[in-house]
């Protein structure tokens, strides 16, 4: 229930104008009627009376009635608004306004029996500063100026002017009024002065002096606290709980403590059920009710200890503000209810830090979030409060984890709305910081919460097009032949205008259906040659992964702070956090990792398609699915064992008809590359397994002379027998005739006739053999494998070499090529070349060898070469 059942507010607590907690001795002889210095009874009822004012009235009352030597000064220490100024004017009320000072000494069960011939003179030296205190007392005594300014009236002469009557002096802010006089002897002649009149006190009642000072160290204090005097410093905590509880409200001391009781312990036990609560708390809680007291120390002892609200003074009208805010509604107040949202809790606040804007951020940092988390505003206005209140030089700043569940927690509160808002103002408060397990709001800002906040904001669509662009160059590293999946429609679009002279890739985000593949590959051009890649895990989704989205809108938010950003220091965070976040894409996308959809039948519907799912190692990156095509489902052999199964389909068709049929049919081998079934041709060529027919030569058994261009012209017919390779052009074969009853097969021409060949074919004691070597990554890897090939022959001879060098250099710098072969060009580029070079005569074994080693070497290039090797034994041969 609100505390208001309990507790009544006095009417100026609630009133628009707040508590008067100011007391100002000016006031009693200023012009205003209605001031609560001159109103002594309005004044005695807010008053409570303090162990420091207890002192007080017991020793004037000893002072004056007993024969006891008690001190004639009453020093009074303290900062401003530790109460000095109210307890000058409770001792001048006490000798000036009797009737009201006996009703309250009655009702606080006070004596104090005082001289009725007490002449009273009081000065506030900050409004009226002094040359010489001494004509200033005279003057109010109606006695005319001493005239003396550099040595001031001894006690003599001051005991005659008072002639016999008794002279209470009451001054406030006495140091300010010392200081203010800039003649050093007339400084030093006032201090005198005052000493002279503490130490005549001591020793009769005629003289009874009260000064109130800020400290000791410094003059006038520094001489009186000598004088044997009655010093009050204001440090009895308990004391100004009462005072403040006393000022706020009119029941105070009278409030049901029973029922304080009942709504104390509700509280204890709900926050002890989260973590340990002092033994003591329960009771020095009822001694501080309404306010807790965590916020009764904050605001009683921290928040003065910094010199801050000035002591009771401002506590007082910073408390009075908290009861104006809760007085209906509130149960307790805590740290939580200094709401960073009202202007008069800001304007108080802001006194206590020396960096202006801080509350204003530590507010927005609420703000941003009190929408979704309505706790946050209650924790960032406790967590305010011990930030501005920590004590100074400590690392003890803020508020622990146990701290806020008591300023935050009610009866009605759920601990876990307050643990996400916690957590919310961590992840997303650009100046909630945490450290050493204390939570607190500093200027310096988190780079990383302000980028978190700020991605809150980024269009989800937004952030789908970065991960896109990460996936597509960052993982995959597209050279411009890869699109990715949006629909059907707009994806054959964009895949139809790449350029169709490479393989062409679609990535799709997410795990197309059977429906979504055949549509978007029916009737697509060189469709064979198109890649589909598919996530691994049939349930990613790289547009509605959350972390990747979160990831991504990161990137976006923190390259905008970039660009605002205030100093050089604050964008490079931002940079570092938007690189370490499409870090963070990159490898999630790459484990993610992708599938090849392998066709293994495109039919005339969805529901009978078949294909296969093959994954690719790595992160997927384009050269790891290359990889996977051609050395894994690929490789040259593949296309060799396909064209050997068809190839009754493909003789008497140009090469290029058969490479067309691979890059267009779905279930075929998929060319890798533009060479891809050429090589295997022309592999199929040198073994016999088909001939080849050209306008340059036909060849078969042996791999052709013939430039790729050539080659995709040349004709693929069935194999036919070939003895040598012919030197000169021979015209085109017609095609096979298939042989009629009573005829030969009909031959290709041989060495010798009419259509050309070998001027010197072998003699029937010799043996022509053809010799082949597989492609080697250099000319030195090529002589080995050219000893190895011809050790085993007796005494061989050879006639020709054909030695073929072959470069494909996709990308890369040009300059790391030899200068025959780049010419004067430099930096990145492509190259696609090959070399033919014949020797012919009669060569030895280490002629062939040596041969091999003059080879220009070129980085990347592959070596093969073709031997005509006659050996002494005659054997038939086949080819």
């Amino acid at each position: 229930m609100p505390y208001q059942t309990l507790l009544k507010a006095r009417p100026e607590v609630l009133s628009a104008q707040g508590v008067d907690g100011i007391i100002d001795l000016a006031n009693l002889v200023s012009g205003r009627k209605r001031a609560l210095e001159k109103d002594a009874s309005r004044f005695f009822s807010l008053t409570w009376p303090t162990a420091d004012i207890r002192r007080v009235v017991e020793e004037l009352d000893r002072r004056f009635n007993s024969e006891q030597q008690t001190a004639g000064l009453f020093l009074s220490e303290g900062l401003k608004g530790a109460g000095k100024s109210h307890l000058l004017l409770l001792v001048y009320h006490l000798f000036n306004s009797r009737p009201e000072a006996a009703e309250w000494l009655k009702r606080h069960g006070l004596q104090c029996r005082l001289p009725d011939d007490a002449l009273v003179v009081i000065n506030k030296f900050t409004d009226l500063p002094l040359a010489a205190i001494w004509d200033f007392i005279y003057e109010r005594l109606g006695l005319p100026a001493t005239g003396k300014t550099i040595v001031h009236p001894g006690q003599p002469e001051v005991e005659k002017a008072i002639s016999g009557k008794r002279l209470v002096l009451i001054f406030d802010e006495l140091e300010q009024g010392i200081s203010v006089i800039a003649d050093p002897a007339i400084q030093a002649q006032n201090v005198a002065f005052l000493q002279m009149l503490s130490e005549w006190g001591n020793r009769s009642t005629q003289i009874t002096l009260f000064a109130s000072i800020y400290s000791t160290q410094q003059e006038p204090g520094q001489t009186l606290k000598r004088v044997p005097n009655c010093r009050l410093q204001f440090s009895q905590f308990a004391d100004r709980e009462k005072v403040v509880l006393h000022r706020l409200f009119e029941n105070a001391e009278a409030v049901d403590r029973n029922a304080i009781a009942t709504v104390i312990d509700s509280y204890v036990n709900i926050w002890r059920r989260h973590a340990p609560v002092a033994e003591d708390y329960a009771s020095r809680f009822r001694n501080s009710f309404p306010f807790s007291p965590d916020l009764t120390k904050i605001l009683l002892e921290r928040v003065p200890a910094r010199g801050g609200f000035q002591g009771v003074r401002g506590a007082l009208g910073f408390m009075a503000a908290l009861v104006r805010l809760t007085y209906e509604k509130a149960d307790l107040i805590t740290p939580a209810h200094a709401s960073l949202d009202e202007s008069d809790v800001r304007t108080r606040l802001a006194d206590l830090t020396s960096d202006g804007d801080l509350i204003e951020r530590a507010r927005t940092d609420a703000n941003n979030l009190s929408g979704k988390y309505p706790l946050a505003s209650l924790i960032a206005a406790a967590t305010f409060l011990y930030t501005v209140s920590s004590p100074v030089g400590t690392k003890q700043t803020g508020c622990t984890i146990e701290e806020l569940q008591r300023a935050v927690l009610t009866l009605d509160t759920d601990i876990n709305d307050f643990t996400q808002a916690l957590r919310a103002l961590e992840k997303y408060g650009a100046h909630f910081h945490f450290r050493e397990a204390r939570y607190y709001f500093d200027p310096e800002e988190q780079p990383d919460a302000k980028v978190e906040y700020k991605s809150l904001f980024v269009d989800p669509d937004k952030a789908r097009e970065v991960l896109r662009k990460v996936w597509l160059q960052d993982v995959f590293r597209d050279d411009g032949s890869a699109v990715i999946f949006s629909d059907v429609q707009r994806t054959r679009d964009a895949v139809n205008s790449l350029p169709k002279d490479r393989l062409r890739f679609i990535m799709a985000p997410r795990s197309l259906v059977a429906a979504e593949r055949h549509e978007l590959f029916h009737g697509m051009e060189l469709r064979n040659q198109v890649i589909l890649l598919e996530p691994k895990d049939p349930g990613f989704d790289l547009d509605r992964n959350p972390d990747l989205l979160k990831w991504a809108q990161r990137q976006i938010a923190a390259r905008e702070l970039a660009l605002f950003a205030e100093d050089a220091e604050r964008r490079d965070a931002y940079e570092r956090i938007e690189r370490q976040d499409k870090s963070a894409c990159v490898k999630a996308i790459g484990r993610a990792g992708v599938v090849f959809v392998h066709w293994q039948e495109f039919a005339a519907n969805a529901t009978d398609d078949e294909v296969e799912l093959e994954p690719v190692s790595g992160n997927g990156s384009r050269e790891e699915v290359l990889k996977l095509l051609q050395t894994q489902l690929f490789p040259e052999q593949a296309f060799i064992d396909h064209l050997l199964a068809r190839r009754s389909d493909v003789f008497n068709q140009p090469v290029r008809m058969a490479e067309r049929d691979y890059q267009q049919v779905l279930g075929y081998p998929v060319p890798a590359n533009n060479e891809a079934v050429i090589r295997a041709i022309k592999r199929m060529c040198g073994d016999g397994s088909v001939g080849l027919q050209h306008s340059r030569e036909n060849v078969c058994g042996r791999s052709p002379n013939l430039t790729f261009t050539e080659l995709r012209d040349a004709v693929i017919v069935p194999p036919f027998v070939a003895t040598f390779e012919q030197p000169r052009l021979i015209p085109p074969l017609a095609p096979p005739i298939s042989p009629t009853a009573g005829q030969s097969s009909p031959t290709v021409p041989g060495p010798g006739d009419s259509a050309g060949g070998w001027t010197t074919p072998p003699t029937p004691a010799e043996e022509w053999r053809d010799i082949r070597c597989l492609p080697k990554d250099s000319p030195g890897e090529l002589r080995i494998e050219l000893a190895s090939r011809l050790a085993d022959l007796s005494e061989p001879r050879v006639r020709n070499i054909t030695f073929k060098i072959f470069l494909q250099q996709r990308t890369g710098d040009l300059s790391t090529l030899p200068s025959s072969v780049r010419g004067g060009l430099k930096g990145p580029g492509a190259v696609t070349a090959e070399w033919q070079i014949v020797k012919e005569g009669d060569f030895s074994k280490a002629d062939v060898e040596s041969f091999a080693e003059l080879l220009p070497a070129i980085g990347g290039a592959k070596y093969d070469a073709s031997l005509k090797v006659v050996i002494p034994e005659k054997q038939a041969i086949h080819v």
